[in-house]
């Protein structure tokens, strides 16, 4: 059941936990996000990447899990020069190792929750499924932002909190009973789901789902001199585990940039 994210220090213990027995699965089975709208990640990538009209435009890719983004690149031959924070060190680790013969390539362990300056404003930021999983969603978008370029674009992946809802319900009763707890209880909900698998959900692994909702990434980046100029959406209801996934394009105001 969902509750308030009022013991942070709590949360972020479990979610270390659950991502540490999650990496085998992450780094060898196919992904459900990634299946259903990964090729539409990567296209509206090129196309921002492709905007700055640079030779080689710049990726930072936040939380960037298994490196799916950078292999799909590469795999389109679209040069760039590309950087990955996560915070996982195995996933540093597995990355290095894969994409070592890629000299524009380069792999951090960062928390984007903490105070960070990475060195670099990227064309392209993108955050791919993984501001659902922060505590601290201002801080995180901070941190995103200010890496971004000026004349750059932030690309944010989610799936709609409703959604969120209805996955960590595991029946019709709990859900009714979890969307009363969304309305009635204080400040941001958070709860663990079980891994969507595609044809079924896991037993044993999880994953955090911090529901936040559009107008709360609005605000963060709105705080933070960013503008929303793309919406997209894209309906993958018809699996066991439904999901509208929601797609966020912003830039910078012109009044953030003088």
């Amino acid at each position: 059941m969902i509750e308030s994210l009022t013991d942070v220090d709590a949360f972020r213990k479990r979610r270390a936990a659950a991502w540490a027995d999650n990496v085998d699965y992450w780094l060898t089975k196919p992904l459900r996000h990634v299946d259903d709208v990964g090729s539409f990640i990567v296209e509206r990538v090129i196309s921002a990447a492709t905007r700055v009209r640079k030779r080689t435009p710049s990726i930072l890719d936040v939380g960037f899990g298994n490196a799916w983004l950078l292999a799909a690149l590469e795999q389109q031959r679209f040069q760039c020069a590309y950087t990955g924070i996560d915070s996982l060190q195995a996933f540093v680790t597995r990355a290095r190792l894969r994409h070592s013969t890629n000299r524009c390539a380069q792999f951090l362990c960062a928390d984007i929750e903490a105070p960070l300056d990475i060195g670099l404003h990227a064309d392209v930021v993108v955050n791919a499924f993984n501001f659902f999983e922060v505590a601290d969603l201002s801080q995180a978008m901070r941190n995103t932002a200010q890496h971004l370029s000026g004349d750059g674009t932030l690309m944010i992946s989610t799936i709609d909190k409703t959604y969120l809802i209805l996955a960590l319900s595991r029946d019709w009763s709990e859900f009714h009973e979890n969307l009363r707890r969304y309305q009635e209880l204080e400040g941001t909900k958070y709860a663990f789901q079980p891994i969507d698998e595609g044809s079924r959900v896991s037993n044993a692994l999880e994953y955090p789902s911090v529901l936040y909702s559009t107008d709360d990434y609005l605000r963060a980046a709105t705080a933070n001199g960013l503008a929303l100029v793309r919406h997209f959406e894209h309906v993958h209801t018809a699996k066991l585990v439904p999901k509208i996934y929601l797609h966020l394009e912003f830039r910078r105001t012109r009044s953030s940039e003088a």
